[in-house]
């Protein structure tokens, strides 16, 4: 599987618009698609949240992550434009690039214990959009090889929207490291993360670990990716996440981040203005 839309829309696999906590509908719509497997899954990860920070006196920061989270998701997409049809694309990574990328990742996952070894990356006190709790992510820095990735994945942005005149850089990870367990929620990115970019690096999974993104009509998408892929999406109007437990050892991907100018301003287009 690459691409499948999928039966059912916000709600069902991930709280995106309303909470799963209350007797609501979307408590009945994800039972409906999947059955109470997802809203014992939710509860496990908001407890999980709370019982990790209680000590450091942040549990509350827990709720009020998820409340952002959930009230970005809603009010956000709807006030932004959208500059393809589905918002989302799934290319492969230009060869050479991802040999590179691969030569640079491939000593350590034949040394037992790497993703170990690697930088756990620093997240806020109480903040959801991973399990960083239970299953840490860690970063690996690329610094060497910026300048490729940025061009990379820009002259991909341009053939995918060739609207715009010019692209300024916002943000570039380096290799983000998922571990056994990971989630990602659903979530909308901030300004000015507008066009991005997903490359998958390496993995060693047991199942496909899929992103799951809502297209521009509302549906649900579950994207498999593999090693070399690359995955265009319209992060500033499009949900994104990855529900679904990460079944395996490790997931690395390298995000990156521009904004999109036009040539009537001749500037980075601003939320304000979308």
């Amino acid at each position: 599987m690459s691409i499948s839309s999928s039966v059912y829309g916000v709600d069902a696999s991930f709280p995106i618009h309303n909470s799963f906590t209350g007797n609501n509908a979307q408590i009945s719509q994800a039972l409906r698609t999947f059955g109470p497997e997802r809203l014992d899954a939710y509860t496990d990860f908001i407890r999980g949240c709370e019982s990790f920070y209680e000590p450091r006196g942040s549990a509350n920061a827990c709720i009020q992550s998820e409340n952002d989270r959930l009230r970005l998701n809603l009010e956000q997409p709807v006030m932004m434009s959208n500059y393809t049809e589905t918002g989302f694309k799934k290319i492969k990574l230009n060869d050479s690039l991802f040999y590179n990328l691969q030569n640079f990742l491939e000593p350590h996952p034949r040394e037992q214990g790497w993703v170990e070894g690697i930088e756990e990356e620093y997240w806020p006190d109480g903040n959801t959009y991973t399990n960083h709790w239970v299953s840490p992510t860690r970063m690996h820095h690329v610094n060497h090889w910026h300048d490729q990735i940025w061009d990379a994945v820009e002259r991909e942005m341009s053939q995918w929207i060739p609207q715009a005149t010019s692209w300024s850089k916002s943000s570039l990870y380096g290799i983000r490291v998922y571990t056994a367990g990971s989630i990602l929620a659903p979530h909308v990115d901030r300004d000015p993360l507008i066009s991005s970019a997903i490359i998958n690096v390496a993995q060693d999974v047991d199942e496909p670990w899929p992103l799951e993104v809502y297209d521009n009509f509302g549906n649900a998408c579950n994207i498999t990716m593999e090693p070399g892929d690359l995955v265009l999406y319209e992060s500033h109007s499009v949900i994104h996440g990855r529900p679904f437990p990460l079944q395996g050892r490790y997931f690395a991907n390298i995000f990156v981040h521009f904004a999109p100018v036009f040539e009537e301003d001749g500037k980075a287009i601003d939320q304000d203005e979308l």
